[in-house]
């Protein structure tokens, strides 16, 4: 591995980073400080080196750039200091190298030509071609992925076969970033985020747009068009963007209804420590400011910056003008609260403190979500019903008490209670040999993407009796998926959340 610390992350893992250590220490301790994302990107994005958000998620969780030390305070202070307070953001930056070629590593030659390696998916839709003056059903992609999980559209790329046909023209290529994103301001609100690019395989140009998850979902439509109807909220499901679920919407408005709840707690805590007399309420709609029943008026100009501000991280710089505001600001973003406190819980939380083993607040509500939220067919729930207290019986009873439309998963999911269904899967090839490895006790940690998929593969077929301990089969799937989550490989991401799953029938099912 190479020491350079600005030579890139290809796409198979061979990793190296293009963001300096001196950044990466400046970033860990913006995080300290409880900065969001989308703030820090602000310092670091360049014309030439776009930083991403998750890349900076990745510095969060360690996975990049772990080695590196954090920035003392005074030399963070310092650098926000030397900052301009106005960005320059061109129109439609250029893509890194980086994000092309992890982009084109998805892509295999087959008899027939270049096809897409394991076709559409939740995070992943083909389009065969674009029509520059007609871009609703790329609105219409965007609004999908931007209420699920963030995603990419491919642009020349077959939906069916997957197989790649390219480019028609350029007229994608040359399309202004603008034009795109007038028209999805032009039907949804609020408007998701996302940037385009185009990338070579196999002499075969194919465009691309990036969406990110909005983070105060839903993304609704507004305004009729092609496919686009008044007051829909569109979802992406594995290889389909359609109308919303009521489980899954339900799940994404208690999301945003949580959000909102702590963000008025905090608010609440604040005003109570202060006291409500000297508390000011500042409306950034029409630039009144109540303090107490004496109502104030910020000035229309000041008024249109601190729009600006609010959807920023607002720092004082010497010399600036500022609105100052008398109290703590603090960030709610779901990432930042503790994953055994949490109360709306993702895929990620329920993998994650799983291999963890951490001691979850509400571990019914867990429950609650495999059997009702998750459109995963594999997660683990007996760690979580330990947690709980309950028996074989008592967990598969109250599965079947959780109210969903996904009646036919929550069956499954009664089926995995009762011992008739198994995450077991026998693995072939070269899973079976790393199978093999694991129970020899000769393993190592997965190096790179290719052997964390294997290990992954591999621990489905774990059996019953005659398993490793528990505490090192939980790391090595961890290890697996570290490296797989560095390397952006989410097409694997089943095969581990399956494994995961038999981990936990094997080690924490005590009715088995």
């Amino acid at each position: 591995m190479s020491n350079d610390s600005r030579t890139q992350v290809n796409w198979f893992g061979m990793a190296t980073r293009s963001i300096s250590d001196e950044e990466v220490g400046l970033i860990k301790t913006m995080l300290d400080r409880e900065m969001k994302n989308r703030d820090i990107q602000f310092f670091f994005n360049r014309p030439d080196r776009p930083v991403n958000s998750g890349r900076i998620t990745q510095i969060r969780q360690g996975t990049y750039g772990a080695n590196v030390a954090k920035a003392p305070a005074a030399a963070l202070d310092a650098f926000l200091t030397s900052q301009k307070t106005t960005p320059l953001t061109p129109a439609s930056p250029p893509q890194p190298l980086q994000r092309r070629d992890e982009l084109a590593a998805m892509f295999e030659q087959a008899t027939s030509g270049w096809r897409l390696v394991g076709g559409e998916t939740e995070r992943i839709e083909c389009k065969r071609e674009i029509d520059v003056k007609k871009l609703t059903p790329i609105v219409r992609a965007i609004a999908a992925m931007a209420n699920n999980c963030g995603g990419t559209i491919l642009l020349g790329v077959e939906d069916k076969s997957s197989r790649v046909v390219g480019l028609a023209d350029d007229s994608f290529t040359k399309m202004d970033l603008v034009k795109l994103t007038n028209a999805v301001k032009a039907h949804l609100q609020p408007t998701p985020t996302f940037s385009k690019g185009v990338f070579n395989v196999g002499g075969h140009e194919i465009g691309f747009v990036d969406v990110e998850a909005h983070p105060d979902k839903p993304v609704i439509v507004y305004r009729q068009g092609d496919r686009l109807e008044d007051g829909a909220i569109l979802f992406r499901y594995p290889a389909e963007s359609a109308n919303i679920k009521f489980g899954d919407l339900r799940t994404l408005l208690d999301d945003r209804d949580a959000r909102r709840l702590r963000a008025l707690a905090m608010a609440t805590r604040r005003i109570a420590e202060i006291g409500p007399e000297n508390a000011a309420v500042l409306s950034t709609l029409d630039g009144s400011v109540s303090v107490g029943d004496r109502p104030l008026v910020v000035d229309k100009d000041l008024l249109d910056r601190v729009n600006l501000i609010r959807e920023g991280h607002f720092d004082e710089i010497n010399g600036g003008p500022a609105l100052k505001i008398l109290g703590e600001i603090t960030s709610t973003d779901a990432t930042a609260a503790s994953a055994s406190g949490r109360r709306v819980i993702t895929d990620e939380d329920v993998l994650r403190n799983f291999l963890d083993q951490e001691v979850v607040f509400a571990p019914i509500e867990y429950l609650r979500f495999a059997a009702t939220a998750t459109n995963r067919d594999w997660l683990p729930i007996f760690y979580f019903a330990g947690q709980a207290g309950l028996t074989g019986g008592e967990l598969s009873g109250l599965i079947g008490t959780f109210e969903t439309p996904k009646t036919k998963h929550r069956a499954e999911m009664v089926e995995r209670a009762q011992g008739s269904r198994s995450a077991y899967a026998k693995p072939t090839g070269s899973p079976a040999a790393c199978l093999k490895t694991i129970l020899s006790g000769a393993y190592s940690p997965p190096a790179d993407v290719k052997v964390a998929e294997h290990v992954a593969m591999a621990l489905r077929g774990l059996p019953q009796h005659g398993a490793p301990p528990q505490t090192s089969m939980l790391a090595l799937l961890k290890s697996a998926l570290d490296v797989l989550v560095k390397a952006e490989r989410w097409t694997a991401m089943s095969n581990v959340y399956r494994a995961a799953a038999r981990l936990d029938e094997i080690y924490c099912n005590t009715s088995a």
